[in-house]
């Protein structure tokens, strides 16, 4: 027969002193680009079955609220913002191109069927130059046989009413519209229609440089100042966006197990960040360089 280890024996000090040791700290550099659009639409195609286009879905979670003295029980939908990786790398592409380099396009093509080029004038094919002078918009952001050295990430968003709302997910709250729309109607009924969803308000994404040279920093940092589209809906203005700050932070997060009330070991998160402002103007600096270099090199 196993034997049984009190709780008491668990919980002495000399025991749980080893969880100390299993204690890791993992130290990262992040951009932190808080933004603010008015009206955005990043789709993500019908779901099947509904005739409703939408984010991407991610889960329906419970929260609570303060109303007056009490609290009250409510709950809410969580959605994934597409494209800003994307949006992300079509400005740095573009913003290259501004300052007179040759860098990487998302195209692995000159043509498509029809003979029409697929290549915009200032750029080369995407991983066309890793066997000569790799550029530095493919050292940044790799291709399929070449990782990345950045990672882009943003918080779910949710659509809550409520400003004293408690939840234990990290969430962006912002404002999530349903716009219906008729198609197609037959002796004053519906036969085809369909939804769009957009959001507005403000959130924030963060992108990893934990790799990056202070002169591929100071190019992401530069490029983000001027992001202006997300998601679809360019022509018909569904998407505005306006950079509102940009904070460069070492970041160390801490995670040790925790032993709870019923033998469960919780694991403890703690994250700490310091601002690296003199590190953010060296990277434009650099970036500077770069560009200058770059231009008077012979082509």
């Amino acid at each position: 027969m196993a034997k049984s280890v009190s709780r008491s024996s668990l919980k002495s000090e000399s025991l749980l002193g080893i969880l100390d040791d299993v204690q890791i700290a993992i130290d990262s550099k992040i951009l932190k680009v808080k933004v603010f659009t008015s009206i955005c639409k990043p789709l993500n195609g019908a779901i099947p079955g509904s005739n409703q286009a939408h984010f991407l879905k991610l889960w329906t979670f419970p929260y609570k609220y303060k109303y007056g003295k009490e609290y009250k029980e409510s709950s809410a939908t969580a959605y994934f913002i597409k494209g800003l990786r994307g949006a992300l790398r079509h400005q740095v592409m573009y913003h290259c191109k501004e300052r007179g380099l040759e860098v990487c396009h998302t195209s692995d093509k000159e043509t498509d069927r029809k003979g029409k080029s697929l290549l915009p004038n200032g750029f080369h094919l995407i991983g066309s130059c890793t066997e000569s002078n790799e550029c530095i918009v493919h050292a940044v952001f790799g291709s399929k046989r070449h990782t990345s050295k950045i990672r882009v990430s943003a918080n779910p968003i949710a659509n809550i009413s409520q400003k004293t709302f408690q939840s234990k997910y990290k969430l962006q709250n912002v404002h999530i519209a349903t716009e219906k729309r008729v198609a197609l109607s037959y002796d004053g009924g519906a036969i085809q229609d369909f939804g769009e969803r957009y959001f507005a308000g403000e959130f924030e994404f963060e992108i990893d440089v934990s790799k990056c040279s202070l002169a591929e920093l100071g190019l992401l940092i530069e490029s983000a100042m001027y992001m202006q589209k997300l998601g679809r809906g360019y022509n018909a203005g569904y998407a505005q966006l306006e950079v509102q700050s940009l904070t460069l932070v070492d970041r160390i997060m801490t995670r040790k197990p925790i032993l709870g009330d019923n033998q469960e070991f919780k694991i403890e998160e703690q994250i700490s960040e310091t601002p690296l402002s003199q590190e953010f103007l060296n990277s434009i600096a650099e970036w500077t360089k770069y560009v200058k270099k770059s231009q008077e090199s012979p082509k």
